[in-house]
């Protein structure tokens, strides 16, 4: 009988450890089983302006997370393991480049330059706002020595200045909307850290709805708008400038 006593408290005393073991391994580790951020095990946030957004949930993919965001393109949104945004103190936004084919028309280069131009005033104007980073810069001249720098690089693989004419007869479901699809990549050095594709076509009630009475450039700049809009959301998330919603 003593024997069974003492082996059954070895088997309690053996659990016991073991779980403890266990919570202090989860308690001291800084990302979750994605390798993302421990607190993006959630996917809703409140922002500093009171909206609620999603960014998705978190899977481990490729060396790193990727997530379900609703409003990037499925599968694109990627983040490397353990990267938050966080241990740099500089932006570095080059200039947009393009390998989209649209007619050689004096409005549609017009149109296309806007974006690509808008495209980088936009971005730096918000992510500033975020203070995700404490600089945020257009110019290679403008990194300080010494800096600890990322680059965002974003190029537009497809666009179309779209028309007047289809969105008067079918501008409330898509036709004759602007288009444009952007692939963009934040690396430290050589190494990508986060990669992420979005896609806009008149995304505004109001391009929808009015959109004939609007400019083709007027509805292109509300889709950039729309674009760093969200992605600078998802960044401000993910660099915990945002609180988690319950």
């Amino acid at each position: 009988m003593k024997a069974i006593q003492l082996f059954a408290s070895a088997i309690i005393v053996g659990l016991t450890l073991a779980g403890s073991l266990m919570i202090t391994s989860c308690a001291s580790s800084g990302s979750n089983s994605t390798g993302a951020p421990a607190n993006n095990s959630a996917t809703r946030f409140v922002t500093t302006d009171g909206r609620t957004i999603d960014i998705g949930k978190a899977t481990p993919a490729e060396g790193g997370t990727l997530y379900s965001n609703p409003h990037m393109e499925k599968g694109k949104c990627w983040l490397a393991n353990g990267f938050d945004f966080s241990g740099y103190d500089t932006l570095y936004i080059a200039p947009t480049v393009s390998t989209a084919k649209f007619p050689d028309k004096p409005e549609d280069n017009n149109v296309h330059e806007l974006a690509k131009k808008s495209l980088v005033v936009e971005l730096a104007r918000i992510l500033s706002a975020r203070q995700i980073f404490s600089n945020v810069v257009t110019q290679e001249s403008d990194i300080k020595l010494g800096a600890k720098v990322l680059k965002l690089q974003n190029t537009i693989t497809e666009f179309s200045k779209g028309g007047g004419a289809g969105r008067y007869f079918a501008g409330l479901y898509g036709g004759g909307q602007p288009v444009l699809r952007v692939q963009g990549k934040m690396s430290d050095g050589d190494k990508p850290v986060f990669t992420y594709e979005l896609r806009r076509s008149g995304t505004s009630a109001g391009a929808r709805m009015g959109g004939v009475f609007m400019k083709d450039e007027d509805i292109q700049l509300e889709d950039v708008h729309s674009m760093v809009l969200d992605l600078s959301d998802f960044m401000a998330a993910v660099a915990r400038k945002y609180q988690p919603k319950g």
